[in-house]
């Protein structure tokens, strides 16, 4: 069971890291117990997840049945938080970091609820149309680029990787999303 005290020091390395403080890492658990745990943070953005569908189903122009959006997005989220530590398991090994998956993936799941907790709101103001459609692409393409820098930094942290390694390993995360992502649209 997670407790309070290990999910706020979790979220203040997350934050540390942020900011680009390598001393982030030392506030996580790595611990296989930690490993585990550190998928609670998928329940943590999970609620905010839920009101974006609702926003963006009421968007749809030909909406399909409420239950198969529904069903088909929860799908992709489950999917996306185990797809890629899926991937990594592989690839820590292929690149000789298997001793350092677990920390990263426990950084790296961390971090997500940062990041979610930055770009869910826009993407809701994005979704409801309170922000006009060209401010929000410009605000939504910096976020992510914003994100990206943050998983990179991560990733070289966590992994002890050189700089263009991390840039590969991000790039393999981002084209795995849009794979999920593009799969799930795709059957809607």
């Amino acid at each position: 069971m997670l407790s309070l005290r290990e999910a706020t020091g979790s979220l203040y390395g997350a934050y540390r890291l942020a900011r680009f403080d390598a001393g982030g890492m030392a506030f996580f658990d790595a611990s296989a117990g930690g490993f585990w745990r550190s998928f609670y943070a998928a329940a943590m953005v999970a609620p905010f997840y839920a009101i974006l569908l609702a926003l963006r189903y009421d968007l749809e122009f030909d909406p399909p049945h409420p239950m198969r959006f529904f069903l088909l997005h929860v799908d992709a989220y489950v999917i996306s938080w185990l797809a890629f530590p899926a991937v990594m398991a592989g690839l820590s090994r292929t690149i000789d970091r298997q001793a350092h998956f677990t920390r990263y993936i426990v950084a790296y799941n961390w971090a997500a609820v940062l990041q979610n907790l930055i770009y869910l709101p826009l993407a809701m103001l994005q979704a409801s149309e309170i922000l006009p459609p060209d401010a929000g692409n410009l605000l939504g393409l910096i976020v992510l680029i914003a994100v990206l820098v943050y998983i990179w930094f991560i990733t070289r942290t966590a992994l002890d990787v050189a700089a263009p390694t991390a840039a590969g390993i991000v790039a393999v995360d981002f084209f795995l999303t849009l794979v999920i992502h593009g799969t799930i649209e795709g059957r809607l």
